[in-house]
């Protein structure tokens, strides 16, 4: 009998035992649902960050192409002629000729070429002639350069010109003649 009047003096205490272990129960089936309904928003919260930083990536490459394609529109003969005459003037060149030599046409873009004639008193100006060339913000690509020296008749002193006719004491100066193909590329739309 110890035990039964045990139990019924405990009987409340045993009552609450249980309540709280069914509470605990319940709470521990109700966290873990949570913890779980957690997770999976944490993962989709990762997903879409992924996502978004992706977008992003994307844009930034849209913009980026939109700056080339503006780089690689087609100009005309004029602008070219316009571009390389201010570059010829900036670096003490003398612009002689400029012609269209060949259209190379692709499906996804179009090069054009052109020989080009300048003459100068030196290989520095030539150098900074075809330096400015390929440094502007136009695609122009130097293909091919050839120099040949060119005499002209005009003395090397200060401001006289001699008659070669007429025996003239005064040596004839040599220019240099560069001869360039520059190609530029643009887009077929």
């Amino acid at each position: 009998m110890d035990k039964i009047e045990l139990l019924g003096k405990n009987k409340n205490k045993i009552l609450n035992l249980g309540i709280i272990i069914l509470a605990l129960f319940f709470a521990f089936q109700n966290f873990k649902g949570s913890n779980e309904q957690l997770s999976a928003l944490n993962t989709a919260k990762d997903n879409e960050v992924k996502k978004n930083k992706a977008f992003e990536e994307i844009a930034d490459l849209e913009v980026k192409i939109d700056k080339y394609k503006k780089a690689f529109t087609k100009k005309d003969i004029s602008y070219t002629l316009d571009v390389i005459s201010k570059i010829a003037k900036n670096t003490s060149v003398e612009f002689i000729s400029i012609k269209p030599i060949d259209e190379e046409t692709n499906p996804d873009y179009v090069k054009s070429s052109f020989l080009i004639t300048v003459r100068s008193a030196d290989y520095h100006s030539l150098s900074n002639f075809i330096s400015q060339i390929e440094a502007t913000k136009d695609i122009y690509l130097v293909g091919e350069a050839r120099i040949t020296s060119e005499n002209t008749g005009f003395a090397t002193q200060d401001n006289e010109t001699p008659n070669a006719e007429a025996g003239s004491s005064a040596e004839a100066s040599s220019m240099l003649v560069l001869n360039l193909k520059i190609s530029t590329i643009f887009i077929n739309e």
